[in-house]
């Protein structure tokens, strides 16, 4: 007999007390205390045998830092609206711009090394471990600033550039959507109103809340434009400050990918959109509408008529992770019995769903909103991945598990495929089996057309912000410009207000935050097919890839762990054709429906 899971987090197992803890609070202190401390150290720097002494503790500060904001983050998703989460928060990002300080001054210390220092440095058994960051850093001495305009950078981003995202944050936080429901008009807050507008499944509801949200958008649109434009002024100053002539230099090097692999990557997406828009085409005509409309781009033609259980869920991964790892397992094992994930419903709860590393733990925490659906099991799935990597690479030193949001999607993805893969061959009818196909379709969709049009629209918007500020209305433009060069016209309707609702726009710790997505859910798709070909030792090599995906670049770690060139269009095009496979079931399935 299943015995129901308990569907909220236990915050209490990492900080008793939650936003009241004693410990949370002595916590945040002591690591500004020795923030201080350490930066003194630094800047009293004598002889390279101290130079480990630093490192390790500048690391162990880097980490718990770290541990502190992924908690916060936690207590504020909760409750949206609750101001002790967020001035927790505030102290969180004071704690970091200090941290971020002293990484720098570390760096700057670095720079001053000549040759022989370097070598002495690398030549240290005690550097083996993070020889990938030291060889960086080394290359990239030339772009760093005087250790004066690096900490004046890091003191102005606190009001500057950490100010803007947080004025976006609290200013979309506040937007309401008037709403007719049942012959009454409500207030929604917008992330209601987007999904609703997005997975009702009466599409005259969709349509309706579509354009309220449209309307609403609309009204606030020169205001969110002057954020967007100052969020992304301060950056290009700061590029030029560096002297960083690309643009997209930070994106390579945050992802660990190479422009040449970057690049080939787009032009195989490019290359295989004509099935996309066959596709489109084909649920259009199952839907009865000559076009789609960007608010039926998540609704399903098919669903499953079965729901599941939080319990029937916590089954089936438990099952999938263990089929392919006992240590994959043991962790969906934990997540589930030591309440690692809040899956409840609430009104203020924060929209979408993430994975917190807690590494001074060795734990994770999860959030998403579990409404017995089966895209709920993939979401669970997806984020467990995340967990399976934290519990990987928190066993690697600070400077070691720095992975990139692409290489950070890496084992999520993994995850995800691994439980739709297994329901899908479990399907006990056409109506569950084409569900899940669509399932699949829509989520690759997402990935190798929606994300690669906001990346094309954020490019452009980068490249004429240089010049100028850009109004709502030409932001709006633009953005509808650009999905429909990518969709290939395949819609009666587009979103043209996005870059107001997709909070990655406005993210100060990555540039182009939307595109590394995709390299992440291509290369783990690429990933997850060699797996199937290389049977059960193939779990201790992918092990092998998660512990070095924080020292490893990307190519790197495609030669050795996959044997594949990631700069050749061939492996991005294999790894694509799972997607392709799913669409040609699809189309041949259906062909008698239309």
């Amino acid at each position: 007999m299943e015995t129901d899971l308990k569907k909220q987090w236990d915050l209490d197992a990492i900080y008793e007390g939650g936003k009241q803890s004693e410990q949370l609070n002595h916590h945040i202190s002591r690591v500004n205390n020795r923030t201080e401390v350490l930066s003194n150290h630094i800047k009293d720097l004598s002889s390279m045998t101290s130079m480990f002494d630093i490192i390790d503790d500048v690391q162990q500060v880097l980490e718990e830092a770290f541990h502190i904001d992924e908690f916060c983050i936690c207590l504020a998703s909760e409750d949206t609206s609750d101001q002790e989460a967020a001035k927790l928060m505030d102290q969180s990002n004071q704690l970091k711009m200090k941290v971020d300080t002293l990484r720098n001054e570390l760096e700057q210390v670095f720079k001053s090394l000549n040759e022989l220092e370097w070598n002495e440095l690398l030549n240290k058994e005690e550097s083996v471990a993070i020889h990938p960051y030291l060889h960086k850093q080394k290359q990239q001495k030339d772009h760093q600033l005087s250790p004066q305009v690096e900490e004046a950078i890091n003191q102005l981003s606190l009001n500057g550039f950490i100010g803007w995202e947080n004025h976006f944050e609290q200013l979309f936080s506040q937007l309401r959507v008037p709403v007719s429901i049942d012959g009454e008009v409500k207030q929604l807050t917008f992330n209601e109103a987007m999904i609703r507008a997005m997975l009702n499944p009466d599409r005259d509801v969709r349509k309706e809340t579509a354009d309220a949200t449209q309307e609403v958008c609309k009204q606030n649109k020169d205001t969110f434009a002057s954020i967007l434009n100052h969020f992304a002024g301060y950056r290009l100053s700061i590029y030029q400050l560096r002297e960083l002539s690309d643009m997209q230099g930070e994106l390579y090097e945050k992802n660990k990918i190479s422009k040449k692999a970057l690049t080939s990557m787009m032009a195989a997406i490019e290359k295989n959109q004509t099935k996309v828009q066959a596709f489109l085409k084909r649920k259009a005509q199952l839907m009865g509408l000559s076009k789609l409309s960007y608010f039926d781009n998540h609704t399903s033609v098919f669903s499953s008529k079965s729901s599941l259980s939080y319990e029937e869920a916590a089954t089936i991964i438990k099952q999938q992770f263990h089929s392919f790892s006992d240590s994959m397992g043991r962790i969906a094992d934990q997540a589930f019995d030591q309440h690692w994930i809040d899956a409840e419903p609430r009104k203020n709860k924060a929209f979408g769903a993430f994975c917190a590393s807690m590494p001074l733990n060795n734990e994770s925490r999860i959030l998403l909103t579990f409404e017995e659906k089966y895209h709920d099991v993939i979401t669970i799935a997806h984020e467990l991945g995340h967990a399976y990597h934290n519990s990987i690479l928190q066993k690697q030193p600070a400077f070691a598990q720095e992975t990139g949001t692409g290489l950070a999607e890496t084992a999520s993805t993994f995850a995800e495929n691994l439980v739709l893969d297994s329901a899908k061959n479990q399907a006990g009818t056409e109506e569950d089996e084409l569900s899940l196909l669509e399932m699949q379709i829509n989520s690759g969709i997402k990935y190798i057309t929606m994300i690669p049009s906001k990346f094309d629209f954020e490019k452009k918007f980068y490249e004429r912000r240089m010049k100028e500020k850009l109004t709502g209305d030409e932001l709006a433009h633009l953005m509808e410009e650009t999905e429909k060069k990518w969709s290939q016209d395949s819609f009666a309707e587009y979103d043209a207000y996005s870059w107001m609702t997709i909070p990655h726009f406005y993210d100060t710790e990555n540039a182009f935050y939307n595109i590394p997505y995709t390299i992440g859910y291509l290369f783990s798709n690429g990933i997850y097919a060699l797996s199937l070909t290389k049977g059960s030792e193939f779990g201790q090599n992918y092990d092998e890839l998660l512990k070095h995906s924080g020292s490893l670049s990307m190519e790197e770690l495609g030669k050795k762990y996959l044997d594949q060139d990631l700069t050749s269009e061939a492996f991005w095009n294999q790894s694509m054709q799972p997607l392709m496979t799913a669409i040609d079931e699809f189309l041949q399935k259906t062909e008698s429906m239309v």
